[in-house]
């Protein structure tokens, strides 16, 4: 098997996603950022420092027979744990640290995984045929319908014209859509499963700064040319599409997004 990486912050100070990589499980995590900002002594946000703590949790996993849930778990649970010794407001959605997360964990035959948010598990079979595991992930729809409508009258700081609708959105974690985050109700939003590895060629896991950058949000994802451009060149070559769309649009306005860039992990696993 070989294993390829990819790690590249966005616009921000610091990458608040996280990679685990060891001999048998494989993740990444997407910290998302509180909207009541939080930094800890040595610069690291809450959306870090919850990645972080989940990738930890899931990096114990070598050995146990605790299932990929019973790990979710208790990452979720060390989050919260890690906000209370804070004193975050943990009754506050607008403050909780909180991750996405796709774990996979490689069996003799098969491979478990798990998958919250947005964070994904793409297969590629030998025939280049390939399948998302989960496929209702996009909870940011309704937000760049609206972000796309003030685009096409070239409004400036949409991010700042759309405040309302980014507190609305995130006071629905864990009721419409799940992150680890300290909430019990994280558990309603775990996917996970066992997948046989005998067609597979490669499992990609991956943030969602790797996606197609798209001009209509009500489109489905491009995994088409997302596929294509790995297999033609790996991640390297996903990263340089990404990044080349996204450089040409440094307002948002073609292509409906929180940032110009965000950032990415990613991991590759060739058979």
């Amino acid at each position: 098997m070989k294993t390829d990486t990819l790690y590249d912050k966005g616009v921000g100070q610091i990458n608040e996603d996280a990679l685990l990589l060891t001999d048998s499980v494989f993740g990444v995590f997407d910290g998302t950022s509180s909207l009541e900002p939080y930094q800890n002594e040595e610069g690291k946000t809450g959306a870090a420092i919850a990645s972080s703590i989940a990738r930890d949790v899931f990096s114990c996993i070598l050995g146990d027979t605790k299932s990929l849930v019973e790990f979710a778990r208790e990452a979720n649970d060390a989050i919260g744990n890690a906000m209370r010794k804070k004193g975050i407001d943990t009754s506050r959605k607008t403050a909780l640290w909180a991750t996405t997360g796709a774990v996979v964990k490689l069996n003799d035959d098969t491979f478990d995984w798990l998958q919250i948010g947005d964070s994904l598990i793409l297969t590629i079979s030998h025939d280049r045929s390939f399948r998302l595991l989960i496929d209702d992930y996009d909870h940011d729809l309704e937000t760049m319908i609206m972000w796309q409508e003030l685009a096409s009258r070239q409004t400036e700081n949409i991010r700042s014209v759309l405040n309302e609708q980014l507190l609305s959105l995130r006071n629905k974690m864990n009721v419409d859509y799940g992150t680890l985050d300290g909430e019990k109700e994280m558990e309603g939003f775990l996917k996970h499963g066992v997948v046989a590895l005998d067609e597979v060629a490669h499992i990609i896991i991956f943030t969602d700064g790797l996606f197609i950058p798209k001009e209509d949000p009500r489109q489905p994802d491009d995994f088409k040319t997302f596929v294509d451009l790995f297999l033609d060149g790996g991640l390297k070559q996903v990263h340089s599409y990404v990044r080349k769309q996204e450089t040409s649009d440094p307002k948002c306005w073609r292509y409906p997004r929180f940032k110009q860039h965000d950032d990415i992990a990613a991991i590759a696993l060739s058979f």
